[in-house]
């Protein structure tokens, strides 16, 4: 019982992978324009979209994020808006 056990465990340690998020990005443009999906550097755990006016937003894969700066949005799971 014991070897299986340490042998599931082996496994499983074994098998798991680093699980990285993905983005929608884009320089620039407008909001239906912005649907490149981009996989994320490992620590880049944020999609952050910026506005500019006249409809044009910056979407990117971003290791920090915060709301608190103008027209700025934040999210942290995949293929988010």
């Amino acid at each position: 019982m014991k070897v299986l056990l340490v042998t599931l465990m082996l496994l499983l340690l074994c098998s798991t992978r680093v699980l990285t998020l993905k983005c929608y990005t884009c320089n620039g443009g407008d909001q239906d324009e912005c649907i490149t999906v981009t996989e994320c550097l490992q620590g880049q755990n944020f999609c952050k979209t910026i506005s500019h006016g006249n409809n044009r937003i910056q979407k990117e894969c971003a290791s920090s994020c915060s709301e608190m700066q103008p027209l700025t949005s934040c999210c942290s799971v995949d293929l988010c808006s």
